[in-house]
Parts: C-alpha cells; sequence; structure tokens
C-alpha cells in the first residue's frame, strides 16, 4: 500500500497532466460536436426556408440559399439543395446544374454508395445534353464495380444507346445485365 502512494507522490505531476489533458480533449470533443449539431440545425432551418420560398414563387431567393447549403458541403443537405433545384428547375444553365453535381460528389463525408447514386443521377441529367463520352465516364467506374447500382447504371447506358439507334452498343451493354445475372 505504501509502495502505490509513494509510486503516485512521485508521479503526480504526470497524473495531474493527464488528467487535465483528458478533461480538455474530453471538453473540446463536446464543443465540436455541439457545433456540428448546431450546423446541421443552421443548414436544415435554411433548406426549409428555401421551401417555403419556392412555394411563395420567390425562387431567385431561394436557388441562392439551395447553392450557399451546396457551398457548406454538408453529406445530407448539400444533395438534397441540389435534387430541389434540379426537381424545381431553378436553374436553366447546364453548366451550373453540372458544376453543382461535381460540388455535391467532391463532399468526403457521402459513402460510396450514395455518391454513386448521385452519379447515377448527374448521369439522368447528361443524357438530356447528350454526351456519350461524359455518361460514359460517369458511369463506368460503377458498371466496373461491385455496387448496388451497378445494374442501373449498365441499363441506363443500354437504354441511351437504343433512344439513339445505336442498337449495337446498347445490346453490349444489355449483355452485361445478363452475364451478371448468371454469376
Amino acid at each position: 500500500m505504501d509502495s502505490i502512494i509513494i509510486k503516485i507522490k512521485s508521479n503526480l505531476k504526470l497524473l495531474i497532466t493527464i488528467a487535465i489533458s483528458g478533461i480538455i480533449i474530453f471538453s473540446i470533443l463536446i464543443f465540436l460536436n455541439k457545433k456540428n449539431q448546431n450546423f446541421e440545425l443552421l443548414l436544415s432551418e435554411k433548406f426549409y426556408d428555401a421551401s417555403i420560398l419556392i412555394d411563395k414563387k420567390k425562387n431567385k431567393e431561394a436557388t441562392i440559399i439551395l447553392e450557399n447549403i451546396i457551398e457548406k458541403r454538408n453529406k445530407l443537405y448539400s444533395p438534397l439543395s441540389l435534387f430541389l433545384i434540379i426537381e424545381k428547375n431553378l436553374i436553366s444553365n447546364d453548366k451550373k446544374i453540372l458544376a453543382l453535381f461535381d460540388e455535391v460528389l467532391q463532399i468526403k463525408k457521402i459513402d460510396k454508395e450514395n455518391l454513386n447514386l448521385i452519379k447515377i443521377k448527374k448521369a439522368f441529367f447528361i443524357m438530356k445534353l447528350d454526351n456519350e463520352i461524359e455518361l460514359i465516364s460517369l458511369l463506368n467506374p460503377i458498371i466496373n464495380s461491385e455496387s448496388i447500382w451497378k445494374k442501373e447504371a449498365i441499363t441506363l447506358l443500354g437504354d441511351y444507346f437504343l433512344s439513339k439507334n445505336e442498337e449495337v452498343k446498347a445490346n453490349n451493354y444489355y449483355k452485361l445485365l445478363k452475364i451478371k445475372k448468371n454469376n
């Protein structure tokens, strides 16, 4: 018992330093968590405000808010803002929409499968622009992976080529679906 007390007394400064460091680290973690929760709440309020502005036909104001949310690179509200912009046709400039897609696709906190879903949605947008090269380069990584969106990416490219009356290319993609089913 005495040896324990002696060891504690000889290392008292170290123990106090460790305890204070632990308290400081714990306090910082609580602060950062609270700050993140406040940030999420603020973004949700802004998203809600933008939705109300759209209902009131104040699309310009809503668009500004939604673009600002996208710039914040939040894993939930940035993609939702982009999809709302597209759904409500708030931006007519296709290059601007593609830039917003790219902004959302750069968000590191979005998991891989949700990123692939966003790529699929971007592919639908690219299809109407008739940009075959960009469409293929966007979807091929999904097709060559084990993504849950692989089938949709293959079908999308097959349908795209079929709509362009390029049946050979379409059938090449549709064959990939049959190969996948047989495996």
